[in-house]
């Protein structure tokens, strides 16, 4: 790959300490872009020139090979304006950390939000192309329109969306060689102490989802069903696999515990799906993002 004509790119950049999971080799090359000029640079750079790419937010939600990643990493984290547009409108960046939009915007101006987006660690961009949320609601519900660039369009463009875009855990109109800028979200001011909301997820999370190295839910939710019940059925609580560990308090996660590889996880992720379809016939999809 040719070296990248920019000086926000760094080479052999080191993945695991930008996981959640603290797992991963180094990149050929990160790109690091200061504003969405030059996101749309790096991006078009990236994809003339990189064999492979993919677009990195807070680190959330991937799953990284230990032997690294030959090609563009693309990170949003500079990406972070907020631009208030009036009547509960906002422009919003996608390197915008979701929980701080969370406790800093949604909460004290008591939008309606706060239970669908408390305690989901990632970033805007993240949330986006995931549809991130609870039970509580979606990123569809509140996204009016997505700032995008495809990998075949010479500029961004923005592109209006409606929950019709999106599925659970999905949507269509981003592919994994696209690049999201930001949207445009329409809140909804709520009769309900918003704090109390917030304070009473927070706690739900802590008294109910494990703490320490780990990516949240590793497996979606299958139509009808919960991931992590089907699993804890499979008497998978606990299992380990060099320092990857099922967590004993919910089995849709799964830990670093003690330095694991990519292997070990990686190992758990396949041991927990083929029991769950071998038991229930119900093949398990990753919510994660592997990247090998």
């Amino acid at each position: 790959m040719k070296t990248p004509p920019f000086n926000f790119a760094k080479p052999d950049y080191p993945l695991a300490p930008e996981t959640f999971y603290k797992v991963g080799g180094p990149a050929e090359w990160a790109l690091f872009p200061r504003n969405s000029e030059e996101a749309a640079q790096a991006f078009a750079w990236a994809v003339r020139n990189a064999d492979r790419m993919f677009v990195m937010g807070r680190g959330s939600n991937l799953l990284v090979s230990d032997s690294g990643f030959s090609g563009a990493v693309l990170f949003t984290r500079e990406l972070a304006d907020i631009t208030r547009l009036g009547e509960d409108r906002y422009r919003i960046a996608s390197g915008v950390d979701l929980q701080w939009l969370v406790r800093e915007i949604i909460v004290p101006n008591n939008y309606d939000a706060t239970g669908g987006l408390t305690g989901i660690p990632g970033s805007v961009g993240g949330a986006i192309v995931m549809n991130a949320g609870t039970v509580n609601g979606a990123t569809c519900q509140w996204l009016e329109s997505v700032d995008i660039m495809h990998e075949t369009d010479d500029a961004p463009r923005t592109l209006c969306v409606t929950e019709d875009d999106y599925a659970y855990r999905s949507q269509t109109f981003c592919g994994p060689r696209d690049f999201v800028f930001g949207g445009v979200f329409q809140f909804q001011r709520s009769a309900r102490d918003q704090r109390e909301v917030f304070a009473h997820y927070m706690a739900r999370r802590r008294d109910s989802q494990p703490q320490g190295l780990c990516c949240g839910s590793v497996f979606k939710n299958p139509p009808g069903d919960h991931a992590g019940r089907l699993i804890e059925a499979c008497r998978l609580k606990g299992t380990r696999i060099g320092g990857a560990v099922v967590s004993p308090r919910h089995a849709n996660f799964i830990m670093n515990e003690d330095c694991a590889t990519f292997d070990d996880i990686l190992a758990l992720i396949e041991l927990c799906k083929t029991r769950v379809h071998e038991q229930f016939g119900i093949l398990l999809e990753e919510e994660v993002r592997i990247i090998a």
